[in-house]
């Protein structure tokens, strides 16, 4: 294994690399308003941690906000001031780090096996459907998940190294192996400070997991782990003991025991799912790749029990980067809980396994039984991707099917390509060298499969940033209609939600909207001290309030499924 990266050899693949970002993660960054309920709420936070030019205790209109610890809201502040207050300034940080995450998994990657597996598993990653959505998404999840992963990705440098040399980035400039690897408990405080204690639970569970599975001291040894636990806590728990200090008995409360200790143990926030759902969740969270997963299938079963019989004589690197899959996702099937974005650390290191599998396949040094298999599958995902977007943009979306048809483009057609160059590379049973000993005919084939399922992750997120946001805007977002709120409404005229409740609206309105009224019976008792209102509902609202004959209603604007209306009583 090589103990370096040369910087010049790694150039032109940090370019490509940058250009796939630049459409992935950057291009239209701020065209889709914010969504959901995280994202008004994270961005509210990070201004409001700005202009009081705090630090320490999170805040949401006045009132500490302790769910979450601060990194998303450090990393954010900055490009207020470069972005003003936008979704670029709010998104622009999580998508720097899911770049950084593609950057420390081709590092790794090329440092453990080769720059071919290197570039192929961080292209993966980049053109994923999860890790362009999380990457694009004013949420906790992409900083965490990028300060794990290169805390992860150092313990598997050093684990992985045959010897004590220096681990760097060129020849010239070389750093000393026991230095680097403090860098990675640095980075897990980091992440600690990302999403909390889960961190250090991860990082435990994959690093136990490898010790019992490789079984080798000197592996143990390089990971440093009691100077690491120690700078872990150096960096973490200043903060944390700021944060108590400040917010006292609440702050152990909200954050410790509601947000961590019962959001895993229990349903309290609503997020139950089955035992599998992840089993359902990480194909389509690694779609365009999803039928590239095949690519790990052993030949047979008796090749896999072989192959776990001989378990110690896998790579170092391999096991480590392999319990740092599984761990998350085993963890977090047994949480109370379950949120898409909590498997999001597992996806680096299954675009590792994935890489380093086609990397030698390419190189005409391993056989891939199952990788027509994957084929197939990812053709078959695909269409059925093309045949329901122009069906779910019609159904759901206000007839909007060009919109779904143009989806189908940007998917179907690279995928035709890819399956067809697929095809011809040479049966998993069939490894020819060439000449040169280096690559055969069926990797070549392989390899083209790989550079349009490229192409097909780059055009799927192209495609919905120029079609598709505009109108997932409109129905996901009430930025349009608040805006219009506020530049209609008269005097001290309040602004109500009417039988459904937005945090888009708060935020876009700056926090001026009423609570949400559901009863027809609570609207009338509002109105008796508020004569004339505006009103953002649904259709069932606007139904219920014209029956009821009770308002004038005037209205005023359509956004999607919402409506603004001026209630004025007779």
């Amino acid at each position: 294994m090589r103990a370096y990266l040369s910087t010049s050899r790694a150039f032109p693949h940090l370019v490509f690399l940058a250009v796939i970002a630049s459409v992935t993660l950057f291009f239209r960054l701020g065209a889709l308003p914010l969504t959901g309920a995280d994202e008004p709420r994270y961005a509210r936070i990070a201004e409001e941690m700005r202009d009081r030019g705090a630090w320490v205790t999170p805040s949401l209109q006045g009132s500490p906000w302790l769910e979450k610890p601060p990194l998303y809201y450090w990393i954010t502040r900055p490009f207020y001031s470069v972005f003003n207050t936008s979704e670029v300034a709010a998104r622009v940080g999580p998508a720097l780090c899911a770049l950084i995450t593609a950057l420390a998994v081709y590092w790794i990657g090329s440092v453990l096996w080769t720059p071919l597996a290197g570039i192929l598993s961080s292209c993966m990653l980049l053109t994923t459907l999860g890790w362009a959505g999380f990457g694009r998404s004013a949420t906790t999840d992409m900083p965490f998940t990028c300060c794990l992963t290169l805390a992860l990705a150092i313990l598997t440098a050093a684990v992985g190294k045959p010897s004590r040399e220096s681990i760097t980035s060129s020849s010239k400039c070389k750093i000393p192996a026991s230095l680097f690897t403090l860098l990675a408990w640095i980075f897990l405080g980091f992440a600690v400070l990302g999403k909390g204690p889960v961190a250090v639970v991860l990082a435990a569970g994959i690093i136990l997991s490898f010790w019992l599975l490789d079984e080798r001291g000197d592996a143990r040894r390089r990971c440093m782990p009691f100077v690491g636990v120690l700078l872990t806590a150096v960096v973490a728990l200043p903060w944390f003991w700021l944060a108590f200090r400040e917010n006292g008995y609440a702050f152990i409360a909200t954050f410790f025991i509601n947000h961590n200790l019962a959001r895993y143990t229990t349903d309290v926030h609503h997020h139950a799912q089955p035992f599998y759902y992840y089993l359902l969740v990480l194909p389509a969270l690694f779609f365009p790749w999803s039928g590239w997963l095949l690519a790990l299938m052993p030949k047979s079963r008796q090749s896999f029990t072989r192959g776990l019989r001989n378990r110690r004589q896998w790579h170092s690197g391999t096991v480590f980067i392999t319990c740092w899959f599984f761990v998350p996702m085993i963890f977090f099937s047994l949480s109370g809980s379950k949120l898409a974005g909590y498997i999001l650390p597992s996806l680096p290191p299954l675009a590792l396994l994935i890489g380093a599998r086609l990397a030698e396949f390419i190189q005409g040094k391993r056989e891939l039984p199952r990788l027509r298999a994957g084929l197939y599958v990812n053709l078959i995902l695909s269409i059925g991707m093309a045949i329901a977007a122009p069906i779910f943009f019609q159904k759901d979306y206000g007839g909007n099917w060009k919109v779904g048809l143009s989806i189908s483009a940007a998917v179907l057609l690279p995928a035709i390509v890819a399956f067809l160059y697929g095809r011809k590379s040479s049966r998993g049973d069939a490894v020819i060298p060439s000449e040169s000993g280096s690559r055969n005919d069926g990797g070549k084939n392989c390899l083209t499969a790989i550079k349009f399922t490229i192409l097909q992750g780059g055009l799927l997120v192209g495609a919905a940033a120029v079609f598709a946001f505009p109108v997932l805007g409109d129905y996901h977002s009430t930025r349009a209609i608040a805006y219009q709120a506020l530049e209609l409404k008269q005097g001290d005229e309040p602004i109500v939600m009417y039988r459904f409740f937005h945090h888009t609206l708060q935020y876009y309105t700056g926090y001026i909207a009423e609570k949400r009224i559901d009863e027809i019976d609570a609207l009338r008792r509002f109105a008796r001290t508020n004569p004339s209102f505006l009103v953002v509902t649904k259709k069932d609202g606007t139904r219920d309030i014209e029956d009821c004959g009770v308002f004038a209603t005037e209205l005023l604007f359509r956004q999607g499924n919402f409506v603004l209306l001026r209630l004025t009583s007779k």
